[in-house]
């Protein structure tokens, strides 16, 4: 039952036109706020799969946020988003079985551009959440940690145009944290390094 299936004969005219503005505005958005909703699980998983030490249990956490993640990208109709995803959770599974190989790391970029080729429009916009996963993919396992985390940054900064353009605010504020928070990673990795060094 809607809003406007109510009696209205206590309400004067304003409250009818506010109730008849509040039921088109949650109806023309339910989509919206769904994937949003979604997005704050996804997100709150993503921060929470930090504290996991088993590697097995990772895995299993972050097939099921990534999941999460694509139906919220699904839901706001980011097709990009979607495939990233899934790339991402057949990597991770096949990269948990098997040490990442030169090999691998051009077939899950040659997947991720073949599966968009005839989903996601020629946007540089829809193309960002692609370009952030091949990125990732080729510097999964560098030893690293300053350009690991230099590469997340610029990856995670991909991932918060894209969700902020298809109005996933609750990723766009996680990704926002990201980049902060790993930032400051990097500086105290560095100054770790310096006053060793003296």
């Amino acid at each position: 039952m809607l809003f406007t299936d109510f009696p209205l004969s206590g309400l004067d005219k304003a409250g009818q036109f506010f109730i008849c503005f509040m039921e088109v505005l949650i109806l023309d958005n339910i989509s919206i706020i769904v994937a949003n909703i979604i997005s704050i699980v996804s997100c709150t998983m993503m921060v929470l799969i930090g504290l996991i030490k088993n590697k097995n249990k990772i895995l299993a956490a972050q097939c099921v946020q990534f999941t999460l993640m694509g139906v919220s990208h699904y839901l706001l109709g980011g097709m990009g988003g979607v495939i990233a995803t899934v790339v991402s959770i057949l990597r991770n599974l096949v990269f948990f079985k098997c040490k990442p190989s030169v090999f691998l790391k051009i077939v899950f970029v040659v997947l991720s551009v073949v599966l968009s080729l005839g989903t996601v429009t020629f946007n540089p916009i829809t193309w960002l959440p692609i370009l952030a996963t091949s990125l990732f993919t080729w510097v999964i396992d560098s030893e690293d940690i300053i350009k690991f985390k230099n590469v997340m940054i610029l990856t995670v900064c991909m991932w918060f145009v894209y969700d902020a353009v298809h109005l996933n605010f609750i990723s766009a504020a996680f990704d926002a944290f990201t980049v902060v928070s790993t930032a400051y990673s990097i500086w105290q990795i560095k100054k770790e390094k310096k006053a060793g060094e003296n």
